[in-house]
């Protein structure tokens, strides 16, 4: 079993900035990183001594830890953002169901019956509140619309 060399406190002060600016980074990847950098290390601290010359020579040719984070592939987001936490039923969709009940009630009245079909196409097409909510209501909607013409239909044509 090998043990990582011991680097003089520069390289350690180094190699722990770039972990931390590789912290956002996809994981595989800052481990490739950080063992290429400490491999790169020790191969050039042996080269050019391990005294505080050569560790700034080492310094010198890894270049700005930014510059090593800044070319790293970043964590996938949906790993790093939290889940967000269920909002409340908006009043709009309430009220879009209220309507639409209403609209039965009110089916020989079809601008009501209209006017909630529209709402609801309105509110599911721009994604925003209770989709469930409002796919209700488009049905009720509907529903009452297709009564309210049916029995419109039947009226003139019975006389």
């Amino acid at each position: 079993m090998t043990t990582a060399p011991a680097f003089p406190p520069l390289i350690e002060a180094y190699l722990a900035d770039l972990e931390r600016a590789l912290a956002a980074s996809e994981p595989r990847e800052r481990a490739e990183t950080l063992a290429a950098v400490r491999e790169h290390a020790a191969e050039s601290l042996a080269l050019h001594g391990s005294d505080d010359a050569g560790a700034r020579r080492v310094l010198d040719e890894l270049g700005p830890v930014d510059a090593i984070a800044a070319a790293s592939t970043p964590a996938p987001a949906a790993a790093a953002a939290p889940v967000a936490p269920a909002s409340p039923t908006p009043a709009a969709d309430v009220w879009l169901v209220v309507l639409a009940v209403a609209s039965l009630a009110l089916f020989v009245i079809p601008l009501v019956a209209a006017a909630v079909v529209v709402w609801a196409l309105v509110r599911l097409r721009s994604g925003a509140g209770n989709r469930g909510l409002q796919k209700f209501a488009l049905v009720v909607g509907a529903v009452s619309f297709v009564g309210a013409v049916a029995l419109f239909v039947s009226h003139v044509l019975a006389g």
